[in-house]
């Protein structure tokens, strides 16, 4: 095995990874464009550098780690990149390529020789993979995460109470709607279209956050231009799909996410509260998308991570993800034990004010 390490991905290495995309994981927010978009208005913001780190095998890539840099207080930690936007970081790996214990070792040295300056590497949210293994899962022991994420596999979605009384209050919604104007499910079709549905999502959204008073992403422009950026952006794994159930001129809800050949990425969805908060906007939209890909024979509908009520309704499968924390420095192994302790206090629910205030930290 091989390492070259570079500061953008090289045409090259893309090109092989497209032409043969059958043989390689690659979740949606590791998909290069979503990455190039991200660093450009995000990650420069908030990390000092970005390194691509390529491990080939007999000049084919079998692994690929875009890794970023950052500083709190006095701990420096290396992450993949992708930050708080970005709700799967497994990395780009070949499927078929069976990772051995040297191979293991040496991308683990590899990495560590690298950034032998730092104190903690924190790879978040990797997933399991049922048929293949991440082989990022085996540089240590697998850390439970905070974070769990919710789908429903479309060939069991069965029509259960819960959701039956969702469609029966839909009607009524959509009747209800019908008396103030045009009721309609709009896919953006051109650039013009998604910049509208964008920018209400973005204010949706925005209110909504103050509103709860939790942190609000867009009070940084930085953040609404990487998502004016994304519109504007030529994917290489997924298709863009930004939609909104509209009344007449006014969208009522919105959505903004991401579709392949099997699955569906429930991403960014919105509401006006203000003017139509009795409707069941939210509700109406997602049953739209839902029938959506049924209609494009998808397999899995996506919600991503995010513990809210509502998906626990829809949904039929739930998987967790997992944190590998490596330390290098004694500052970084104490760090790791935090983390840790803040994790299970949060998972048991108590103390939740001191896993807030080091997750916080980590998301600064």
């Amino acid at each position: 095995m091989q390492l070259k390490i570079h500061s953008s991905l090289p045409d090259q290495v893309l090109s092989n990874i497209i032409n043969n995309k059958n043989d390689y994981v690659i979740e949606p927010f590791l998909d290069p464009s979503w990455t190039n978009v991200w660093w450009k208005n995000i990650g420069k913001n908030e990390y000092n550098d970005i390194k691509y780190f390529i491990f080939n095998k007999d000049d084919t890539p079998v692994i690929l780690i875009p890794l970023v840099v950052r500083k709190i207080f006095f701990l420096k930690i290396v992450e993949i990149a992708g930050g708080k936007v970005s709700d799967y970081l497994s990395p780009i790996f070949n499927k078929k390529y069976d990772f051995s214990e040297k191979d293991l070792k040496f991308i683990n040295n590899e990495i560590f020789k690298y950034f032998d300056n730092y104190d903690l590497i924190f790879f978040r949210k990797q997933k399991k993979y049922l048929n293949y293994n991440n082989p990022l899962l085996y540089l240590d022991k697998p850390i439970l995460g905070i974070h769990k994420s919710y789908g429903i596999r479309l060939d069991k979605f069965s029509k259960n109470k819960k959701i039956k009384k969702i469609l029966s209050d839909n009607k009524r919604q959509k009747k209800k709607l019908g008396n103030l104007g045009d009721v309609n499910f709009i896919t953006a079709n051109n650039f013009d279209e998604k910049e509208k549905i964008l920018k209400s999502m973005i204010e949706q959204k925005e209110d909504r956050y103050k509103k709860t008073n939790v942190w609000n992403m867009f009070k940084f422009n930085y953040y609404k231009n990487f998502y004016y950026d994304l519109i504007k952006s030529n994917f290489n794994f997924l298709k863009l799909h930004v939609s909104a159930i509209k009344v007449d001129k006014n969208y009522i809800s919105t959505h903004f996410g991401f579709f392949d050949d099997k699955i569906f990425y429930y991403l960014m969805p919105s509401f006006d509260n203000v003017k139509y908060g009795s409707f069941s906007g939210g509700n109406i939209l997602l049953e739209n998308l839902i029938n959506f890909t049924q209609s494009k024979n998808i397999e899995v509908f996506d919600f991503t991570i995010g513990n809210e009520n509502y998906k626990k309704k829809w949904t039929n499968e739930t998987n967790d993800l997992f944190d590998i924390i490596l330390t290098i420095s004694i500052f970084g192994k104490l760090a790791k034990i935090a983390i840790l302790i803040a994790f299970f206090f949060k998972r048991i629910g108590i103390i939740d004010k001191l896993y807030k205030k080091i997750y916080k930290l980590l998301n600064k």
